[in-house]
């Protein structure tokens, strides 16, 4: 019985390796994982993605190769998977990002010339003033913004930087929130200019500012998750402190060629999923500072693309930031 079972078997794997190696090569190569990371290779979006791909890529039985293909803002990385062929085993890592570049860039179609995959995971924002501020609340800096439109300073990472969209969602949210913007470098560095009182606030990633947060130098005034955080329990989220429904995250995820299969992009998605669910990925995410977001499907990774391009082309007319 096990001697005729064995046999069986060898009789199958010598088939299905004949099939295979009879198949075109492109065909063949569809059966590595191969990644597109838009940014150089180092960083936090490019851990996230070689992280989870490599969990995935253990799923499936196959290896992954990463390609990093930094410049444009993202755009070279998504064009190099929504240009090329729909082989049902490239992804490219997205970002929030991508859909400020969508929204500034009219000839970058973020929903025509990808498709959804999974989101990953997010990082929260956090809002916050000088210790020695005279803004105690949220309601206090509001308040002082109303009051004295386009006066009261914030500083971001630059024109449509995460910092900056973050802020002007406030606007979209409040209807009536209007700072003075004052473009940095940086995350670090919008914090050191409140530190040294050149600017009044900003909305900055949580893990460039919990340091300073937990030093006293730095008053946190409101989260821009959906939640208030176990790291900062105390501080209520903007939506909260505002009663809208405000809510800006930095997060990332995987997309893929626009003409991918169902049944490929099916299969891509369940594996990324269990590899975003790993202890090598929650390791990950605690080191940096971010938490799981995973998307419930691709269709509600599309449906939550929709709405945030539609908020930032909003912001976008309004501070005229659109390009050509």
């Amino acid at each position: 019985m096990t001697r005729a079972l064995t046999r069986r078997r060898a009789l199958a794997w010598t088939a299905t390796a004949a099939a295979f190696a009879a198949a075109p090569a492109h065909v063949r190569a569809a059966a590595d994982l191969r990644i597109v990371v838009p940014y150089p290779a180092g960083g936090s979006p490019d851990n996230s993605a070689r992280i989870a791909s490599a969990e995935a890529a253990r799923e499936l039985g196959v290896s992954v190769v990463v390609e990093n293909r930094p410049g444009a803002s993202g755009l070279l990385g998504a064009r190099a998977v929504s240009q090329g062929q729909a082989d049902g085993a490239t992804l490219v890592y997205v970002s929030s990002g991508h859909v400020t570049l969508a929204a500034i860039n009219p000839r970058f179609d973020l929903l025509k010339e990808l498709r959804p995959v999974l989101r990953l995971s997010a990082s929260p924002f956090v809002a916050v003033v000088s210790a020695q501020s005279p803004h105690k609340t949220l309601a206090d800096l509001v308040a002082a913004v109303q009051a004295q439109p386009g006066r009261v300073t914030y500083g971001s990472a630059g024109q449509g930087s995460p910092a900056h969209m973050a802020v002007e969602f406030l606007h979209e949210a409040t209807g009536n929130f209007q700072g003075l913007h004052v473009p940095f470098k940086g995350a670090v560095e919008s914090i050191n200019a409140i530190l040294g009182g050149q600017i009044d606030f900003t909305i900055g990633v949580l893990g460039a500012a919990l340091p300073q947060i937990r030093s006293g130098r730095l008053r946190a005034l409101g989260m821009t998750s959906p939640q208030r955080l176990s790291v900062l329990p105390d501080v209520p989220t903007i939506a909260e402190a505002t009663r809208t429904n405000y809510q800006f995250m930095a997060w990332g995820g995987f997309m893929m060629h626009p003409a991918t299969p169902d049944a490929a992009l099916a299969r891509l998605e369940q594996a990324l999923r269990r590899g975003a669910q790993s202890r090598a990925y929650a390791t990950f995410l605690q080191n940096s500072g971010a938490d799981l977001w995973l998307s419930d499907t691709p269709a509600a990774f599309g449906e939550q693309l929709r709405r945030d391009l539609e908020i930032e082309s909003q912001v976008v007319r309004r501070l005229n930031l659109r390009q050509g």
